[in-house]
């Protein structure tokens, strides 16, 4: 049996439906009840990261697999909240799957983790220095924490870290630039650069994972999942826009923008503009045993025009 947390959340309800359309034995650790009744899943549990819940006793029994995509993800919260749900819950997860003798523990981590200068994205996160994010650096400790309490034990311990995820459905950075641009469509300057990842193509790699041909089982502890792309701004902008385009928007116009969108939403000012313009690494992904990736932001958008 896979025990998935997070499975209303962007990544794992995908991972959920596609888990359940395999007819995979499943059971869901979640904290939002109302929003899964009535579909066939096998079994649910109640357990709220956030609130310092403690987990159902019999958990894992018949659990062979977890796969851990609940967390605190890009949006406004204080460091402590990272800390408390990210870190400290993730790994009294990881703890208790030990201590029931789980054989396969699949953590979801970020690429963020990794520094834009990096040479390798594969090291292990004490390789590199913490993160200036708060997400990105709860996601370092936490991929800490978890190789030190899977260290020289019998279960294993996959560490996947995705780039940024896309899909039909919109989420986050791309939901702010896609609604910039049905308003204002000016491509964005050529700045930052990102690799990123097809939502469907990660729900691919987790189930690849759990079935033991991808991951610790195949003898990689540590996957990075990008569709092997290097977007900047200006790319993104150009997928998203569905070809109404006045030209390119000058950096100080972009900058003006993001002051305003940062008012709007309550942010730091020029917390838009830093999102927009950061580099994150994009060196090329190390190849993955039994996946590869289907999908590109650009197919992907063309696939969601033909739809509307």
């Amino acid at each position: 049996m896979i025990l998935l947390t997070g499975a209303t959340g962007y990544i794992g309800a995908a991972l959920c439906a596609a888990l359940e359309q395999r007819g995979l034995s499943l059971r869901l650790l979640t904290r939002a009840e109302d929003t899964i009744s009535g579909a066939p899943y096998r079994e649910w549990m109640h357990w709220d990261m956030s609130g310092g819940d403690d987990l159902p006793a019999d958990v894992f029994d018949r659990v062979s697999s977890v796969i851990h995509c609940a967390g605190l993800a890009h949006r406004e919260a204080d460091e402590r909240a990272y800390q408390r749900i990210n870190v400290e819950a993730s790994s009294d997860l990881a703890r208790r799957a030990l201590e029931a003798g789980v054989s396969h523990f699949i953590y979801v981590s970020s690429l963020n983790v990794v520094p834009a200068e990096a040479l390798s994205p594969l090291d292990s996160a004490d390789h590199y220095p913490e993160p200036q994010e708060c997400y990105a650096a709860s996601k370092w400790r936490a991929e800490q924490s978890l190789c030190e309490m899977f260290a020289e034990r019998h279960s294993q311990l996959t560490v996947v870290r995705p780039g940024l995820v896309y899909d039909i459905e919109l989420r986050a950075y791309l939901k702010t630039v896609s609604n910039v641009l049905r308003w204002w469509p000016l491509r964005l300057p050529s700045v930052g650069h990102r690799s990123m990842v097809a939502r469907g193509d990660l729900v691919a790699l987790l189930i690849s994972c759990a079935l033991g041909t991808s991951g610790a089982s195949a003898g990689e502890e540590i996957l990075v999942a990008t569709d092997g792309a290097v977007y900047d701004a200006e790319r993104i902008s150009r997928a998203l826009s569905q070809g109404m385009q006045w030209g390119e928007m000058p950096q100080w116009l972009c900058r003006l923008a993001g002051r305003v969108l940062d008012w709007r939403k309550g942010r730091e000012a020029g917390s838009h503009w830093r999102s927009l313009s950061a580099n994150h690494w994009t060196g090329d992904p190390p190849l993955v045993s039994g996946w590869q990736p289907s999908w590109t932001l650009e197919s992907c958008a063309g696939s969601m025009r033909g739809r509307s």
